[in-house]
């Protein structure tokens, strides 16, 4: 959760008994991390790797995993850094993609803040090119020359898996299965290069063992886990592949139940997957209710915002009301110009 500047930051951090000088490394929730404060640890950040960020505060040296970073903020990091987060957070991304563009030239002598603003841009890009194709050749080749220049850097793993989901949005499955060859080679990146796998085997339609390794990752992870939630929503689709109706319909409402409405990454997904399950059972109001908590609620995900609306469209017709499928296909086509979905969305609706 982010705090509103009704303070100017040097005041703010005083109030809240915070050193401004010190490095501010945001951990995920339910971290075990020693000298934790709030779900942070505050200091001077040694060194970046793939396994670990080290943070020295006085005397005090903190090793943290990588993989329970969610972000750092770094002292003396640009204002278009901040600006940038803030466009991203509220999903702007291509503006946000522009904004971590001027902070690489502006963090010139900060090597921290630079690399975390080259992985940033090519991730905004990334998430954008899920939406508009015409993205993706320049998101890959800033993911490619992110890993080429930062084989060990904190956010490889991360940027190998943005690189994965682009090629399995292309459905170039043996590019997908090297890059997860690449993740196993790397420390703290087996639960996602496994789901992964997990997503080609579906793609295939070899459901039964999308499922087996989706069971393997829900049984190992953590209640309340990140990663638990994103192997119970695909799983969740695995389940509606197979016709699993009811299972899987159970398994998104655990998910949505259980996720913060604030984590809009995670609601607007299962939503959206609940109304492919429900259409797919002959539920077609049920399924349209749940794409519009997705178009309503959670417009921000550039992902998964045109999916809703592709499929919003079409249940309209199905409903026998082309007036609102046409208005909702123009909002499509006008936000969403190069979006995969548009195709989708003008194919021959089935209840």
């Amino acid at each position: 959760m982010r705090f509103r500047r009704l303070l100017p930051a040097g005041s703010l951090m005083l109030a809240l008994g915070v050193s401004a000088l010190a490095d501010d490394v945001v951990l995920v929730p339910n971290s075990t991390v020693k000298n934790a404060t709030g779900g942070r640890v505050r200091g001077t950040v040694q060194s970046e790797s793939a396994t670990e960020v080290v943070v020295k505060l006085g005397t005090t040296t903190t090793n943290v995993p990588s993989a329970e970073v969610v972000s750092i903020n770094y002292t003396g990091q640009p204002p278009s850094m901040v600006q940038a987060e803030s466009r991203e957070a509220a999903g702007a991304l291509a503006e946000a993609a522009d904004l971590y563009k001027k902070a690489i030239g502006e963090a010139d002598g900060k090597p921290f803040v630079q690399q975390a603003a080259q992985f940033q841009q090519a991730n905004a890009l990334a998430a954008l090119a899920l939406a508009d194709t015409a993205r993706a050749p320049e998101a890959i080749t800033l993911l490619n020359a992110f890993v080429k220049a930062h084989p060990n850097g904190r956010q490889v793993v991360s940027a190998l898996d943005s690189l994965a989901r682009l090629q399995l949005q292309k459905e170039d499955y043996a590019a997908v299965e090297k890059l997860v060859a690449e993740m196993a080679k790397l420390p703290q990146s087996a639960d996602r290069a496994s789901i992964l796998r997990a997503k080609v085997f579906a793609k295939k339609g070899e459901f039964d063992k999308a499922i087996v390794e989706y069971d393997r990752l829900i049984k190992d992870a953590p209640e309340g886990s990140t990663r638990r939630r994103d192997a119970q929503l695909a799983r969740a689709e695995s389940l509606a592949g197979q016709k699993k109706f009811d299972a899987a319909e159970a398994e998104l409402r655990s998910v949505i139940n259980a996720t913060s409405p604030e984590d809009y990454g995670t609601q607007s997904a299962a939503y959206n997957t609940l109304g492919d399950c429900l259409r797919a059972a002959g539920r077609p109001k049920e399924a349209l209710d749940a794409y519009l908590h997705t178009d309503i609620l959670y417009a921000k995900d550039k992902e998964q915002h045109p999916r809703a609306l592709a499929h919003i469209s079409q249940l309209w017709r199905v409903l026998k009301r082309d007036d609102r499928a046409d208005e909702v296909w123009q909002q499509l086509k006008k936000d969403y110009p190069n979006s995969p979905w548009l195709t989708a969305a003008r194919a021959t609706p089935t209840p």
